[in-house]
């Protein structure tokens, strides 16, 4: 009987470890999901103010608008602790959150400069 109760603890120690980080990756994954807008650029063609629009779905799918080409599909997901896009112009990004996860910064690890994004709604 003192070997069933050892058995079962063991299980129960073993889930709480792997379902937990199940859960921190869902959570992380959360704070992705919506609308995201960058801050205003400047368009070298024509001089002219834009913003880009990100959305990152449940589902791993993606959607971006960038000088009015609206809806570029593609999807997403978190990979060794990176963001990883994959769309017309895939890339990997560090990633940080601020201000209650409203603002996201995104630095493409091949190099390059950082890019803020604020949640909208």
């Amino acid at each position: 009987m003192h070997k069933q109760y050892v058995i079962l603890a063991i299980f129960l120690v073993l889930s709480t470890l792997v379902f937990g980080g199940c859960t921190q990756s869902l959570s992380e994954k959360n704070k992705f999901v919506g609308t995201w807008v960058t801050q205003e650029k400047t368009n070298p063609m024509d001089g002219s103010n834009y913003t880009d629009t990100v959305t990152f779905y449940e589902n791993g799918s993606y959607a971006s608008t960038t000088l009015g080409i609206h809806n570029i599909p593609g999807t997403w997901d978190l990979k060794n602790g990176k963001l990883a896009i994959n769309t017309y112009y895939p890339g990997t990004y560090h990633y940080s959150f601020s201000n209650n996860n409203t603002v996201l910064t995104l630095t493409p690890v091949a190099g390059g400069e950082a890019e803020t994004l604020t949640k909208q709604g």
